[in-house]
Protein backbone atom coordinates (compact mmCIF):
# COMPACT_ATOMS: atom_id res chain seq x y z
CA UNK A 1 0.00 0.00 0.00
CA UNK A 2 1.65 3.63 -1.00
CA UNK A 3 1.81 5.64 1.46
CA UNK A 4 0.60 9.05 -0.07
CA UNK A 5 -2.02 8.54 -3.07
CA UNK A 6 -4.12 11.08 -5.00
CA UNK A 7 -7.14 9.51 -6.05
CA UNK A 8 -8.82 10.88 -9.55
CA UNK A 9 -7.84 14.00 -8.30
CA UNK A 10 -9.41 17.10 -10.28
CA UNK A 11 -9.03 20.62 -9.58
CA UNK A 12 -11.10 23.65 -11.24
CA UNK A 13 -10.85 27.42 -10.85
CA UNK A 14 -14.10 29.09 -12.52
CA UNK A 15 -14.57 26.36 -14.77
CA UNK A 16 -10.73 25.84 -16.21
CA UNK A 17 -8.98 22.09 -14.95
CA UNK A 18 -5.64 22.56 -13.52
CA UNK A 19 -5.10 19.37 -12.35
CA UNK A 20 -7.64 16.58 -14.51
CA UNK A 21 -8.09 13.01 -12.60
CA UNK A 22 -4.36 12.76 -11.84
CA UNK A 23 -3.91 9.08 -9.90
CA UNK A 24 -0.42 9.37 -8.56
CA UNK A 25 1.49 7.14 -5.41
CA UNK A 26 4.43 8.13 -3.99
CA UNK A 27 6.10 5.79 -1.24
CA UNK A 28 7.14 6.24 2.10
CA UNK A 29 11.05 7.71 2.34
CA UNK A 30 11.04 8.11 -1.17
CA UNK A 31 12.17 11.56 -3.19
CA UNK A 32 9.98 12.13 -5.76
CA UNK A 33 10.30 15.08 -8.41
CA UNK A 34 8.08 16.52 -10.17
CA UNK A 35 8.74 18.57 -13.41
CA UNK A 36 6.68 19.43 -16.74
CA UNK A 37 5.96 23.06 -18.41
CA UNK A 38 3.94 25.89 -17.56
CA UNK A 39 0.57 25.58 -16.38
CA UNK A 40 1.35 21.80 -16.17
CA UNK A 41 -0.37 21.85 -12.40
CA UNK A 42 2.64 20.90 -10.52
CA UNK A 43 2.02 24.00 -7.88
CA UNK A 44 -1.61 23.23 -7.27
CA UNK A 45 -0.53 19.52 -6.34
CA UNK A 46 1.71 20.80 -3.72
CA UNK A 47 -0.63 22.93 -2.56
CA UNK A 48 -3.54 20.01 -2.56
CA UNK A 49 -0.94 18.57 -0.23
CA UNK A 50 -0.27 20.87 1.95
CA UNK A 51 -4.20 22.09 2.53
CA UNK A 52 -3.77 25.41 0.28
CA UNK A 53 -6.32 24.24 -1.93
CA UNK A 54 -9.03 21.93 -2.07
CA UNK A 55 -9.93 19.31 -4.70
CA UNK A 56 -12.79 19.80 -6.66
CA UNK A 57 -13.41 15.96 -7.30
CA UNK A 58 -11.08 12.85 -6.02
CA UNK A 59 -9.23 12.89 -2.62
CA UNK A 60 -5.33 12.98 -1.23
CA UNK A 61 -4.80 10.21 1.13
CA UNK A 62 -1.45 9.69 3.61
CA UNK A 63 -1.46 6.05 5.22
CA UNK A 64 -5.13 5.53 3.94
CA UNK A 65 -6.80 8.42 5.39
CA UNK A 66 -8.15 11.03 3.72
CA UNK A 67 -6.24 14.67 4.28
CA UNK A 68 -7.80 17.00 1.76
CA UNK A 69 -9.94 18.95 2.95
CA UNK A 70 -8.40 19.96 6.01
CA UNK A 71 -6.89 23.80 6.70
CA UNK A 72 -3.01 24.17 5.95
CA UNK A 73 -2.49 24.25 9.95
CA UNK A 74 -4.14 20.99 10.55
CA UNK A 75 -1.73 19.22 7.46
CA UNK A 76 1.26 20.52 9.25
CA UNK A 77 0.50 19.74 12.60
CA UNK A 78 -1.69 16.88 12.36
CA UNK A 79 -0.24 15.31 9.67
CA UNK A 80 3.36 16.71 9.72
CA UNK A 81 3.70 18.18 6.34
CA UNK A 82 6.13 20.56 5.74
CA UNK A 83 6.32 23.06 3.08
CA UNK A 84 8.96 25.00 1.46
CA UNK A 85 8.08 27.81 -0.78
CA UNK A 86 9.40 28.89 -4.24
CA UNK A 87 11.34 32.18 -2.53
CA UNK A 88 12.32 31.83 0.91
CA UNK A 89 10.26 32.81 3.44
CA UNK A 90 12.14 33.92 6.79
CA UNK A 91 12.35 36.32 9.03
CA UNK A 92 14.72 38.85 8.04
CA UNK A 93 14.80 40.96 11.55
CA UNK A 94 15.22 38.01 13.64
CA UNK A 95 18.54 36.30 13.69
CA UNK A 96 19.25 32.84 11.91
CA UNK A 97 19.17 31.46 14.76
CA UNK A 98 15.77 32.97 15.63
CA UNK A 99 14.13 31.78 12.64
CA UNK A 100 14.92 28.42 13.57
CA UNK A 101 13.45 28.74 17.12
CA UNK A 102 10.34 30.47 15.78
CA UNK A 103 9.49 27.52 13.46
CA UNK A 104 10.62 24.72 15.96
CA UNK A 105 8.09 26.17 18.40
CA UNK A 106 5.38 26.09 16.27
CA UNK A 107 4.51 29.68 14.54
CA UNK A 108 1.32 28.06 13.94
CA UNK A 109 -0.03 27.97 17.60
CA UNK A 110 0.51 30.92 19.73
CA UNK A 111 -0.30 28.95 22.98
CA UNK A 112 3.09 26.95 21.67
CA UNK A 113 4.74 30.15 21.42
CA UNK A 114 4.28 31.38 24.87
CA UNK A 115 5.22 28.19 26.08
CA UNK A 116 8.63 27.67 24.25
CA UNK A 117 11.16 27.82 26.40
CA UNK A 118 15.34 27.78 25.30
CA UNK A 119 16.37 24.26 26.89
CA UNK A 120 19.54 22.69 26.32
CA UNK A 121 18.25 19.66 24.27
CA UNK A 122 16.77 22.51 21.85
CA UNK A 123 19.56 24.13 21.63
CA UNK A 124 21.50 21.07 20.61
CA UNK A 125 19.11 20.08 18.25
CA UNK A 126 18.82 24.05 16.46
CA UNK A 127 22.71 24.00 16.32
CA UNK A 128 22.38 20.70 14.76
CA UNK A 129 20.49 21.63 12.06
CA UNK A 130 22.32 24.71 11.61
CA UNK A 131 25.56 22.25 11.05
CA UNK A 132 23.66 20.18 8.58
CA UNK A 133 22.39 23.27 6.10
CA UNK A 134 25.57 24.93 6.28
CA UNK A 135 24.90 28.16 8.35
CA UNK A 136 26.67 27.49 12.10
CA UNK A 137 28.75 30.05 11.68
CA UNK A 138 25.95 32.52 10.75
CA UNK A 139 23.45 31.76 13.55
CA UNK A 140 23.72 35.46 15.44
CA UNK A 141 23.43 37.39 11.87
CA UNK A 142 19.70 38.43 10.11
CA UNK A 143 19.35 36.57 6.83
CA UNK A 144 18.90 40.01 5.48
CA UNK A 145 22.81 39.76 4.63
CA UNK A 146 23.33 36.16 4.04
CA UNK A 147 23.43 35.21 -0.19
CA UNK A 148 20.45 34.10 -2.11
CA UNK A 149 21.33 30.31 -1.44
CA UNK A 150 21.75 30.70 2.44
CA UNK A 151 18.30 32.14 2.69
CA UNK A 152 16.98 29.00 0.93
CA UNK A 153 18.92 26.60 2.93
CA UNK A 154 17.52 28.70 5.97
CA UNK A 155 14.03 28.21 5.30
CA UNK A 156 14.74 24.33 4.28
CA UNK A 157 16.23 24.49 8.16
CA UNK A 158 12.98 26.08 9.43
CA UNK A 159 10.95 23.17 7.55
CA UNK A 160 13.28 20.16 9.26
CA UNK A 161 13.09 22.28 12.51
CA UNK A 162 8.91 21.56 12.43
CA UNK A 163 10.08 17.53 12.38
CA UNK A 164 7.62 16.87 9.60
CA UNK A 165 7.62 13.17 7.87
CA UNK A 166 6.90 14.42 4.52
CA UNK A 167 8.34 17.15 2.98
CA UNK A 168 7.55 19.66 -0.35
CA UNK A 169 9.80 21.69 -1.60
CA UNK A 170 8.78 24.27 -4.72
CA UNK A 171 12.12 24.93 -6.81
CA UNK A 172 14.51 25.00 -4.11
CA UNK A 173 16.96 25.89 -6.61
CA UNK A 174 15.54 29.13 -7.99
CA UNK A 175 17.93 31.49 -8.97
CA UNK A 176 21.11 29.45 -6.89
CA UNK A 177 24.44 29.11 -8.36
CA UNK A 178 26.05 26.20 -9.89
CA UNK A 179 27.55 25.24 -6.38
CA UNK A 180 24.80 25.85 -4.45
CA UNK A 181 22.69 23.95 -6.44
CA UNK A 182 24.80 20.57 -6.13
CA UNK A 183 25.11 21.53 -2.12
CA UNK A 184 21.27 21.87 -1.85
CA UNK A 185 21.03 18.64 -3.96
CA UNK A 186 23.34 17.27 -1.16
CA UNK A 187 21.36 18.39 1.69
CA UNK A 188 18.03 16.77 0.57
CA UNK A 189 19.75 13.24 0.12
CA UNK A 190 21.20 13.00 3.46
CA UNK A 191 19.13 15.01 5.82
CA UNK A 192 16.07 14.49 4.18
CA UNK A 193 16.82 10.71 4.13
CA UNK A 194 14.37 9.49 6.24
CA UNK A 195 11.65 11.63 5.29
CA UNK A 196 9.21 11.47 2.34
CA UNK A 197 10.38 14.21 0.02
CA UNK A 198 8.15 15.44 -3.26
CA UNK A 199 10.11 18.47 -5.68
CA UNK A 200 9.34 20.52 -8.05
CA UNK A 201 11.90 21.69 -9.97
CA UNK A 202 13.14 22.75 -13.28
CA UNK A 203 16.88 22.23 -13.04
CA UNK A 204 17.50 18.95 -14.74
CA UNK A 205 20.90 17.87 -13.91
CA UNK A 206 19.28 18.73 -10.19
CA UNK A 207 16.85 16.26 -10.86
CA UNK A 208 19.07 13.83 -12.09
CA UNK A 209 21.23 14.26 -8.62
CA UNK A 210 18.41 13.60 -6.46
CA UNK A 211 15.27 11.42 -8.18
CA UNK A 212 14.39 7.81 -7.45
CA UNK A 213 11.15 8.40 -9.52
CA UNK A 214 9.90 11.42 -11.80
CA UNK A 215 6.28 12.22 -12.26
CA UNK A 216 5.97 14.72 -15.59
CA UNK A 217 2.74 16.61 -15.85
CA UNK A 218 1.34 18.19 -18.84
CA UNK A 219 -2.02 20.27 -19.20
CA UNK A 220 -3.08 19.03 -15.51
CA UNK A 221 -2.84 15.47 -16.25
CA UNK A 222 0.36 13.01 -16.11
CA UNK A 223 2.74 12.77 -19.62
CA UNK A 224 5.16 9.93 -18.14
CA UNK A 225 6.12 8.55 -15.11
CA UNK A 226 9.61 6.83 -14.73
CA UNK A 227 13.39 6.81 -13.96
CA UNK A 228 15.60 9.77 -15.02
CA UNK A 229 16.85 7.94 -17.69
CA UNK A 230 13.17 6.59 -19.16
CA UNK A 231 11.91 10.20 -18.77
CA UNK A 232 14.59 11.57 -20.49
CA UNK A 233 14.53 9.54 -22.92
CA UNK A 234 10.93 9.79 -23.89
CA UNK A 235 9.58 11.25 -26.96
CA UNK A 236 6.68 12.67 -25.62
CA UNK A 237 8.64 14.35 -22.90
CA UNK A 238 10.87 15.63 -24.48
CA UNK A 239 8.35 17.41 -27.58
CA UNK A 240 6.91 18.92 -24.92
CA UNK A 241 8.81 19.45 -21.73
CA UNK A 242 12.81 18.85 -22.18
CA UNK A 243 12.95 21.33 -25.86
CA UNK A 244 10.84 23.89 -24.42
CA UNK A 245 12.02 26.90 -23.25
CA UNK A 246 8.86 27.45 -20.99
CA UNK A 247 9.43 27.42 -17.56
CA UNK A 248 7.10 27.67 -14.59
Amino acid sequence: MSYLEFKDLTVEFNGFRAVNGINLSIDKGEIRVIIGPNGAGKTTIIDMITGKTQPTYGAVLLDNQIISGKRPYQVANLNKIGRKFQGPNVFDYMTVYENLEVAYGGYTSLLKTILYRRKPEIVEELDEILKQINLYEQKDEYPLYLSHGQRQWLEIGMVLAQKPEIITLDEPTAGMSVEETFKTGELIKTIMKDKTVIVIEHDIDFVKQIASTITVLNQGEILAEGTYDEITNNPEVIKVYLKSDDED
